[in-house]
């Protein structure tokens, strides 16, 4: 049973059947057009196989959107569904054989975005926030006088009233660069593939930067608007570890229709995802003990 509706801003619902079949859309009180609500509204069959992304969530979160009936907030999923478009346009100018490539692996679903034969390379498209993408080039900094000669007005946090002028100056800190779970699934499509008998020389993410050009950008370091950072190796072993526990661990509370432990720390983020970003926070029961 997976979602059976949208959310309007106030938070009341409505059915895709009232929508699409009714037609009883409050188009002006929803804010979005039809087309758009088409696209967030398609589904995957529940009974299907554990995929890729799925591995990486937290169990309890994917088991409640397969066997829970929900309601979509589309303001949630403005940037995903940007992110989606941004996809369809890259493989409308792709080789159709080597973009959108599906794969199945240890009983694990999942797309590849593109494969270039000529480098062996292996390219995952992302939008994301600068936030993320200064996480993910390891942006780190230090502080040096201003070139401009310029002085503090008044104290504050980096000098006192009358001292130089303290800038930025921001490097990449391999130390520091963290993919999080992208490094996981680009190394899962790539175990995949060459499982079908492809050989990967080189993994990449592709990234645009959604806000890419404002001060709040350049001011994590983020200077450009599209990104295109190596993705490091991860030992098979490590892979297979992984995926076949988490895959398992959904395999089995499907089966049995029993609710998996609560969402880790880390797939939770820290409780941020279960606050205000999860589909399927509503009808927790996890998060309706902390409320």
């Amino acid at each position: 049973m997976p979602a059976i509706g949208f959310k309007y801003p106030n938070g009341e619902h409505i059915s895709f059947e009232e929508i699409f079949e009714d037609g009883s859309l409050d188009l002006e009180r929803m804010g979005i057009v039809l087309p758009m609500l088409r696209e967030l509204a398609k589904q995957r069959p529940p009974d299907r196989k554990p995929s890729v992304t799925e591995c990486l969530t937290g169990t309890c979160e994917a088991y409640l959107k397969r066997t829970e009936q929900y309601f979509i907030d589309p303001q949630e999923h403005a940037f995903a569904l940007a992110g989606t478009l941004h996809h369809a346009k890259l493989e409308r100018n792709a080789d159709e054989d080597l973009s959108e490539i599906s794969m199945e692996g240890m009983d694990i679903t999942g797309i590849v975005d593109l494969y270039d034969e000529e480098s062996n390379s292996l390219i995952d498209y992302k939008n994301a926030g600068s936030y993320k993408v200064a996480q993910a080039l390891g942006l780190d900094f230090y502080l040096e006088d201003d070139p401009t000669g310029a002085v503090y007005l008044r104290k504050g946090k980096w000098g006192k009233k009358g001292d130089p002028k303290r800038v930025k100056r921001f490097w990449m800190n391999p130390e520091k660069a963290d993919l999080g779970d992208w490094g996981w699934q680009i190394n899962c499509y790539r175990y995949m593939l060459e499982r079908q008998g492809k050989e990967i020389d080189n993994m990449y993410v592709q990234i645009t930067v959604r806000d890419g050009g404002i001060q709040a950008a350049r001011d994590r370091g983020v200077e450009r608007k599209i990104y295109l950072i190596e993705v490091p190796y991860i030992h098979n072993d490590h892979i297979e570890e992984k995926f076949s526990l988490k895959r398992d661990a959904l395999i089995e509370a499907l089966r049995f229709k029993k609710l998996p432990e609560m969402c880790s720390e880390e797939e939770t983020w820290g409780g941020k995802k279960c606050a205000s970003y999860c589909d399927v926070r509503e009808i927790c029961p996890y998060v309706k003990e902390t409320l």
